[in-house]
């Protein structure tokens, strides 16, 4: 697999300098395209479930190599509306954070945090428009919030998800939220 551009470096793009987001730190490991892509699409959408733990050791080498102490991190992973978990009938996020344990041991995947506005998908969205379709999306419901957070996805286009997430565990309480996705798009 090829992958282009440098990841060693402190990078800030441009949108996060106009929309500075909440979350602390933000780490995609590959471009959403080739063999990372098909892994992708084939858990999503084919329910296959096999590409799993591959992609959950490629997500947990990324946190050792991109978040200082990653261990000290409660995982998280992006949450699915009820109707979207009812149609897809799995959390791809959740079963990827649920695996990262197998390379952090005795970490726990922390489930605090919930979808309470059904959105539509943001594909074709604008980057504004996926702010806005995102806005108030995400809510804790959990009275307990860890002190910091290893949020899990598995692609991030213009952040706009991620950046709702953490306003919610940030405003419930979270004093650091860090991303990492497999893949940027």
């Amino acid at each position: 697999m090829v992958i282009a551009g440098r990841v060693d470096h402190a990078f800030e793009c441009n949108q996060c300098r106009e929309h500075p987001p909440a979350y602390d730190q933000a780490r995609s490991l590959y471009r959403y395209e080739g063999g990372v892509r098909t892994a992708i699409h084939a858990l999503k959408y084919h329910r296959d479930f096999s590409v799993v733990p591959d992609l959950a050791r490629l997500l947990a080498a990324g946190a050792k190599v991109h978040v200082r102490e990653p261990e000290s991190y409660a995982l998280s992973a992006v949450p699915l509306h009820a109707r979207k978990l009812r149609e897809r009938g799995f959390n791809q996020s959740l079963e990827l954070a649920r695996h990262m344990r197998k390379w952090f041991p005795g970490q726990e995947v922390w489930t605090g945090i919930r979808r309470v506005k059904y959105t539509e998908t943001q594909t074709h969205l604008t980057a504004a428009a996926r702010r806005s379709n995102v806005r108030g999306a995400f809510r804790v419901k959990s009275k307990t919030v860890p002190g910091k957070i290893l949020l899990i996805d598995d692609v991030m286009t213009t952040g706009s998800t991620v950046d709702a997430c953490a306003r919610a565990l940030k405003k419930g309480g979270a004093e650091e939220v860090r991303v990492i996705t497999l893949a940027r798009g």
